[in-house]
């Protein structure tokens, strides 16, 4: 892969995560980082106060230091700011966190010398992965302890990831692989460490399992319609366009088209039930706006993915380093958590459908799916489960990008909250795939009490995938381990893919 700072896709970066390659600088990206680098040493050389070359950080930045000290300043830096707290993050997610990292260095705004992103480039490339504490980032001035922890070994300090995901001392390591630590200049500790790449790498990854998700509870929808004999009237595309929302269009086009061919469907064409209950009827409205928030993270992500989001900056045609504050998050914990909101808000109509099945007025199934009910109790408090993580998820959309806590004594006094902000929707999306689990295993079980009907080629498919290995239940049985393999369907991409295919058969 071949970084210039401008140009990296989400695409480009799935498949790079997916299996990564050797790094490399465009051509283009080296004289604007040879430049950049000049214009911080010729403003050393005039002697003017430049805050992170010259002074110390945060609210210390009106303290002068020496000409003496200044390397020892980028070093302390690193060391002091390396105060993260809690698990170490992953090794896909730190690569990520590296790869954006050089990225936006190469733009050519960071000052920062050309050798220094080739080291970097050199721990990606030879797999030493920085050990990154999961916790202790506010998300302005940038992500500065996780980064920190991720710029440490290219001074032969810090800690690396093994395979087996535990942290060991760099040292030993990265002198076994030939790499060798460098000494910072002027203004590359606070190049490293200053910028938003923890946080976007968060909202990527994150942005890659919401998409998962809208489809597959897409299809759990259009699954759970059809074994109760609901209708794909209220998703026909005249009745999006009227809206006029393009979310929503997608979303109801998707549904309908997952409904087509079905034998319960055709089944009760010409029966009296007028209209389905809301978390039937209203998917399309409520699916495509979580769909529009969709797309619109997708651009700002890409945005931030080619964005320079340290300080200061150098602006090289006038030869000048200037302090702002491109290292505030909030474009990021903005749209994560409109997507925390939004994904709730989805899940809570999965959980309606999930209470749904369990009584006959609204699901034409037996109470609670279950055979001889009342010697069994069917999927009685598997609902309750889902109940519980649906509540759950209320509590976790509560946005974090609203609780600013000031820092740095009060100097940094409005922050964005971006990594808490992540965290919490990594929950809604793990409580979000355990609900729809749920409402699968009850639209299987739907569908087998009415065997003489055919399901829709995308509902059979996924129900011929669950029965693979889950059996259809004749009396009460204990339902945790089947719930969690279904959220492991979802999670890894398998129940996606099957809707994937069929929408591409669709075309």
């Amino acid at each position: 892969m071949i970084l210039d700072g401008r140009s990296l896709s989400l695409e480009g970066i799935q498949e790079e995560l997916s299996g990564p390659s050797q790094l490399s600088i465009a051509k283009s990206a080296v004289a604007l980082v040879q430049r950049s680098r000049s214009t911080v040493e010729q403003v050393l050389e005039s002697g003017d106060i430049v805050y992170g070359v010259n002074t110390g950080f945060g609210k210390l930045a009106n303290e002068r230091i020496s000409s003496e000290n200044l390397l020892q300043l980028q070093t302390n830096l690193l060391r002091s700011h390396a105060a993260g707290v809690g698990n170490y993050l992953p090794e896909s997610t730190v690569r990520l966190v590296l790869l954006l990292k050089i990225n936006s260095l190469l733009r050519g705004y960071s000052g920062i010398r050309l050798s220094v992103i080739e080291s970097l480039i050199d721990l990606y490339n030879k797999n030493l992965i920085p050990a990154i504490r999961e916790r202790g980032s506010v998300g302005a001035s940038g992500d500065l302890a996780p980064l920190a922890d991720l710029a440490l070994p290219l001074i032969g300090e810090g800690q690396l990831l093994t395979a087996a995901g535990k942290a060991v001392p760099a040292g030993p390591e990265l002198e076994k692989q030939g790499f060798d630590p460098i000494q910072l200049k002027e203004k590359e500790g606070l190049s490293l460490i200053n910028g938003t790449q923890l946080s976007t790498a968060l909202a990527i990854q994150a942005l890659q399992d919401v998409k998962t998700l809208f489809y597959t509870v897409s299809a759990a929808g259009a699954f759970s319609t059809e074994v109760m004999l609901g209708t794909d009237a209220a998703f026909r595309e005249e009745i999006q366009v009227a809206r006029n929302q393009a979310g929503q269009t997608h979303a109801g086009k998707l549904l309908y088209h997952l409904m087509q061919q079905s034998g319960f469907r055709e089944a009760h064409l010409n029966c009296d039930r007028v209209q389905d209950f809301y978390s039937i009827r209203c998917m399309p409205q409520v699916h495509g706006s979580l769909c529009d928030l969709i797309i619109y993270t997708e651009q700002i992500l890409m945005r931030e993915a080619n964005s320079t989001t340290d300080n200061p900056v150098t602006l090289i045609d006038e030869n000048i380093v200037v302090s702002g504050g491109n290292f505030h998050a909030a474009p990021i914990a903005h749209v994560l958590d409109f997507l925390a909101i939004a994904l709730t808000d989805v899940a809570s109509m999965s959980e309606r459908r999930i209470a749904a099945f369990q009584e006959t007025s609204q699901s034409n199934l037996p109470m609670f799916l279950a055979r001889d009910a009342g010697l069994n109790s069917g999927f009685m408090i598997a609902h309750v489960s889902a109940a519980a993580l649906a509540s759950d998820n209320k509590h976790l959309a509560h946005p974090a990008s609203i609780d600013s806590i000031p820092t740095s004594a009060n100097q940094e006094d409005h922050v964005s909250m971006a990594p808490n902000a992540a965290y919490k929707l990594q929950q809604v999306i793990r409580n979000t795939s355990d609900i729809v689990a749920i409402e699968l295993l009850c639209a299987c079980q739907g569908r087998d009490f009415n065997p003489k009907y055919s399901l829709a080629k995308n509902s059979g498919d996924i129900y011929d995938l669950i029965r693979q290995t889950i059996p259809e239940f004749e009396v009460d049985t204990q339902l945790s381990a089947y719930i969690t393999s279904i959220s492991e369907m979802i999670l890894s991409g398998e129940i996606d893919r099957i809707v994937q295919n069929n929408i591409r058969e669709m075309k």
